[in-house]
């Protein structure tokens, strides 16, 4: 007898099923055709199959030909031809849905071994990103609990829980500003715990629910466990017996279960939350509310990843396995997009359906990209460098590139003729090739200020009263003009004392002839007109550093609100003077463009407000070793700026978080000074580069930064 998989000569003859396979109705396809379900029970996997598919296992006969029952089943009322039985015979066979009895057969089904077997390392990476460890086995529990658990879901009770829910949401409205700053004051470690604990018991009842309606339906519930997902735990109940039901309302219905569930503990502890005093009890409320709104409405109802959103959907619109079908049938929509190889859809559904279901399946890819992006980079923060560098090497390489290269593999596979959506895609390709790969882009933005090139801040020399201001805001000065007078009545007086101490000094020299006490102490005397007369004229510097005169030429742009008699301290700004000629900029660049920067390359200056004008600009220097504090507050990202700080504390300036290094470029021509130090960005002329060795030169920085190598 031939098996499956061996060269046709003669006569194809049927192989015998197992005979521990089930069948069942199913529930109807998405158009309404009747299907049915065919169980494994040693894999626990359930097939599905059309009305042809049940005809042929209806009249399947071990070592029939394949011509032979094709003929009984057409006598039977069905067109079914030769190539069909055999199709569905290497269907049988590549599930292991047959028995094995010859030698060839368990050749065959050694090389399916060998096909499937993981390797060590790959069984390593599937194992750490998802794996499960079953922890009960619930099935005789759900059966003597189920009477118990039945009423909970009944109308009475959903009608209660309607009321008890508009009731708490009411409460909570009311004492809303208590609710969000309970919410905020638990943002910490502590808060992190109880919120764990709050998630572990949320969850339990979260897989019961789906475990006691599963019973409810007659299913079994082999097994309820943990999974691990990049290591973090969440619990699982093993519902695949709900496969065999027949009706989509009461898989829909074992879909939602948990997220009911974990509503009912929300609407509950939200009512007891408004009613309770404060206390460890009310907190315990607030903890199972928040998580069970929070987990229900924004993780278990996403339809892209499989949790029970997908379930629900897959459900809702009766399509079974519902992302490996759309993504076919979008693989096959974009295929023929792109290069109309004239292949018939994988699966024949309506222009609506077709269209709700490729927009679902680019959503996935969307979303699963940003996912797996995310993980990549959780994976790598976690672990120590080498290791988080190497997972997030495999992350981006397993689930980004992998599946991109094989789907263009795939598509150079297909046979090819010229047409135009062909050529249409060859030009958009060579675009965007040339757009990657072509160096354009000739400029380098960069952060940065504009200020005049001299630019004074007067201060006080110290603590004194003011006794004239000089000067309006916007009044030009010259060098040397007074702009604020000062006084400190101790200085005066100090002064007025040093001069009296001189006059009698002096007195006493001139005088030293008729007294013989004066003529010995000649010497004393001397060095005391000495101390004397320095005091007086460090005390007369000080007087006359009180009087603030202007160091440059300039304009006055900023005066403080300050009037006679007023007293200032050294910390105080009393003016700021900036010179009307010339100006300069300081720009900041990242260290993977350092070497892009060339003294005397040219610039412009853009400030950010609009309504200054640019500046034609040249680089001066650049500086070598990297900036520490940003003098510059208006960049910092704190501010809202470009550059990323860390906090600092007060009266210093930001650390900078990243490497950069300092560039200063002066104004090609006469160019007005600005009235006040304007942020902006500078855009520097240097080598093209492309789009594509931009990248490489920036991730080769990230790693070789974050390496430590």
């Amino acid at each position: 007898m031939l098996s499956v998989g061996e060269p046709r000569e003669e006569a194809f003859l049927l192989p015998p099923l197992r005979s521990d396979l089930r069948l069942d109705r199913g529930a109807p396809d998405e158009d309404g055709s009747p299907m049915w379900t065919l169980f494994d029970p040693l894999r626990h996997q359930y097939f599905h199959l059309h009305l042809q598919g049940l005809r042929l296992i209806r009249h399947w006969r071990a070592g029939t030909s394949a011509e032979d029952m094709a003929e009984e089943v057409s006598r039977h009322g069905a067109d079914v031809d030769a190539d069909e039985v055999i199709g569905m015979a290497r269907f049988m066979v590549a599930n292991s849905l047959t028995v094995a009895r010859s030698p060839a057969d368990t050749q065959r089904l050694q090389s399916q071994h060998e096909r499937t077997r993981i390797r060590w390392w790959q069984w390593l990476l599937h194992r750490y990103l998802f794996f499960r460890i079953p922890l009960v086995h619930p099935d005789d529990f759900l059966v003597r609990t189920l009477p118990w658990a039945r009423p909970l879901a009944g109308r009475t009770a959903r009608w209660m829980l309607l009321i008890i829910g508009l009731v708490g949401l009411w409460l909570v409205a009311r004492q809303w500003e208590h609710f969000a700053g309970t919410f905020l004051r638990f943002l910490s470690w502590e808060g992190a715990l109880w919120y764990g604990l709050a998630l572990m018991s949320v969850k339990s009842a979260h897989e019961l629910g789906h475990a006691y309606v599963a019973k409810h339906y007659g299913c079994r519930v082999p097994s309820m466990g943990v999974a691990f997902l990049v290591m973090f735990p969440m619990l699982y109940t093993d519902a695949t017996d709900t496969w065999r039901l027949s009706n989509d309302r009461h898989r829909l219905r074992v879909s939602l279960a948990g997220v009911l569930t974990e509503m009912a503990i929300a609407v509950l502890a939200t009512f007891a939350w408004g009613l309770l005093p404060d206390g460890a009890l009310r907190q315990a409320c607030f903890f199972l509310a928040t998580t069970s709104w929070i987990t229900s409405l924004l993780v278990n109802l996403s339809p892209f990843m499989r949790f029970d959103g997908y379930h629900a959907l897959s459900d809702f619109w009766g399509i079974r396995n519902l992302q490996p079908r759309a993504f076919a049938l979008t693989r096959w929509r974009m295929r023929e997009a792109l290069f109309a190889f004239g292949e018939p859809p994988p699966e024949s559904f309506r222009p609506r359906r077709r269209r709700l279901l490729i927009a679902y399946s680019t959503g996935t890819w969307i979303y699963r990209f940003f996912l797996f992006l995310g993980i990549a980079l959780l994976v790598y923060h976690f672990a120590f460098k080498a290791l988080g560098i190497f997972l997030f090497a495999v992350e981006i390489g397993w689930f980004i590139v992998r599946p991109i290269t094989q789907e263009i593999a795939a598509m150079l596979g297909h046979k090819w003729r010229f047409n135009r959506n062909v050529l249409r895609t060859a030009l958009i390709a060579i675009v965007l090739l040339a757009a990657l790969l072509v160096p354009w882009r000739g400029t380098i933005g960069l952060p940065a200020v504009i200020e005049a090139s001299e630019h004074v801040s007067m201060h006080p020399p110290e603590a004194a009263r003011i006794t004239h201001v000089g000067v309006v805001e916007g009044q030009r000065v010259a060098k040397g003009d007074m702009l604020v007078e000062l006084e400190k009545p101790e200085l005066l007086l100090e002064s007025k004392k040093a001069e009296a101490t001189i006059k009698v000094i002096l007195a006493r020299l001139a005088r030293r002839a008729g007294s013989a006490e004066d003529l010995a102490s000649e010497g004393v005397l001397r060095t005391q007109l000495a101390e004397s007369r320095t005091r007086l004229t460090g005390l007369t510097q000080r007087r006359d550093a009180l009087r603030i005169v202007s160091p440059i030429d300039g304009l006055v742009v900023q005066r403080a609100d300050m009037q006679a008699g007023q007293w200032v301290g050294t910390q105080e700004e009393l003016a700021d003077v900036v010179s009307q000629h010339g100006a300069r900029v300081f720009a900041y660049v990242r260290e993977q463009n350092l070497a892009r920067i060339e003294k005397g390359a040219q610039a412009r200056f853009i400030p950010n407000d609009g309504s200054h004008p640019s500046v034609d600009l040249r680089v001066v220097s650049v500086e070598d070793v990297g900036t520490e504090r940003l003098p510059y507050p208006v960049l910092a990202s704190t501010y809202g700026g470009p550059l990323p700080v860390m906090a600092a504390a007060d009266g210093e300036a930001p650390r900078l978080d990243e490497g950069v290094y300092r560039v200063v470029l002066e104004t090609v021509d006469d160019a007005p000074a600005p009235a006040l130090r304007l942020p902006g960005h500078a855009s520097v002329q240097a080598p093209p580069e492309s789009i594509a060795g931009r990248f490489v030169r920036n991730a080769a920085s990230v790693l070789i930064r974050e390496s430590g190598f």
